[in-house]
């Protein structure tokens, strides 16, 4: 209207483009929030751009617009989006509405078309379908690549929640056949006692002691699983925490030699329920083996809060680990001089179900650092 100065009836077609833009306004505030249209909802509104489209172009010159390909785009977008039978639907509206303005042009329209004015609007039209086409196709190709990351991640995700339902039902079954021989080693053991001369009874007892142990190491899962299933979660103080550990890690590795560096806070707190300490107790044990296959007793344990998070270091002083160990431990089995990397799965997925994170690294000093974050709560 400005530049070129060409005779066009420019009121009709402001209008159009204001009910289109009103629309296409009230369509975004429909579909905020990133939500998906189903392909049934799609369809209206890609065969509304052709209507508006078509409206334009019949203001405009009908068939002898340059503009006229821009038809092209709906049925290029229909093409990715929607399915085959629905593609149909918006490729026969594109083709009548480009036959009914062709089968609108009159033959002196044809004869008093200004050829220069039409060459120049084609090379505009190619510009401007150059753009919108390459825009289209980058952000559908970063819609695609978004999705097949998706995608994977959903199925490595599933690989390893597979893994740790076997593997939990593995462990079901064997407590639940651990239990009975239990039971009978531990009535064995008392009778022994009974029978046994004064000499021995001493060896007895700490059989018995074991046996008691696992008894109750026993009686801890069937509590664990049952609060696991049922979601019970509770505030653990960070002192209750610390001794806990150290308890457990003076009942279980008595021969190791552990520095400890931890955060006793009164009025922070974690969330989280019974199978955070056996996680915990994981590493450790992973911890002492590396540091053990180096003939070194020593591990070192500690622990900071940083912005209300709880950061705990369990550093061994073994040799290390690989690059390929680092990647692949915890997401999945791993074979190793000392197993399949088990424990450290089942901790890593405990540890994300509690919403904490697990990071593993090597020691700028020798040695590999298991690194755990969890969010703090304050108590009231």
């Amino acid at each position: 209207q400005y530049w070129f100065s060409y005779e066009l009836p420019y009121v009709t077609l402001k209008v159009i483009v204001a009910v289109e833009l009103a629309l296409n306004v009230l369509l975004l505030y429909c579909y905020r929030g990133n939500r998906n249209a189903h392909p049934l909802e799609y369809l209206p509104q890609i065969l509304m751009d052709i209507v508006f489209l078509t409206l334009l172009l019949y203001f405009s010159g009908g068939a002898t617009n340059p503009f006229v390909s821009l038809l092209l785009l709906p049925v290029a977008i229909a093409a990715v989006t929607l399915p085959r039978g629905l593609l149909l639907v918006v490729t026969l509206a594109a083709l009548s509405a480009y036959s009914a303005l062709l089968l609108r042009l009159s033959p002196h329209q044809m004869h008093n078309m200004d050829m220069q004015q039409h060459f120049v609007g084609m090379w505009i039209n190619f510009v401007l379908s150059a753009l919108v086409v390459v825009l289209i196709v980058a952000s559908l190709s970063r819609a695609m690549r978004r999705q097949e990351r998706f995608v994977s991640q959903l199925r490595e995700e599933q690989l390893r929640q597979e893994q740790l339902v076997s593997l939990g039902t593995a462990a079901a079954q064997f407590a639940h056949q651990l239990a009975t021989p239990l039971g009978t080693a531990n009535l064995l053991v008392e009778e022994l006692q009974d029978e046994t001369a004064d000499g021995k009874e001493h060896y007895l007892s700490q059989l018995k002691e074991q046996i008691s142990l696992c008894s109750r190491r026993l009686q801890d899962f069937r509590i664990m699983a049952e609060e696991v299933k049922q979601n019970r979660k509770r505030n653990i103080t960070l002192a209750k925490l610390a001794l806990q550990l150290q308890q457990e890690i003076q009942l279980n590795f008595a021969a190791t030699k552990v520095t400890y560096k931890l955060a006793e806070t009164e009025n922070l707190a974690i969330v989280a329920d019974t199978t955070l300490l056996p996680a915990l107790l994981n590493l450790i044990q992973n911890a002492v083996q590396a540091s053990n296959s180096q003939q070194n007793l020593n591990i070192m344990i500690s622990s900071q809060v940083i912005d209300k998070q709880l950061i705990i270091s369990i550093r061994d002083f073994g040799k290390g680990l690989n690059q390929q160990s680092l990647l692949e431990l915890g997401s999945t089995l791993v074979k190793s001089e000392t197993g399949l990397g088990i424990g450290v799965m089942l901790s890593h997925a405990t540890l994300e179900r509690l919403g904490a994170q697990l990071k593993l690294y090597n020691h700028q000093d020798g040695g590999a650092v298991a690194e755990i974050t969890m969010t703090l709560v304050e108590l009231t």
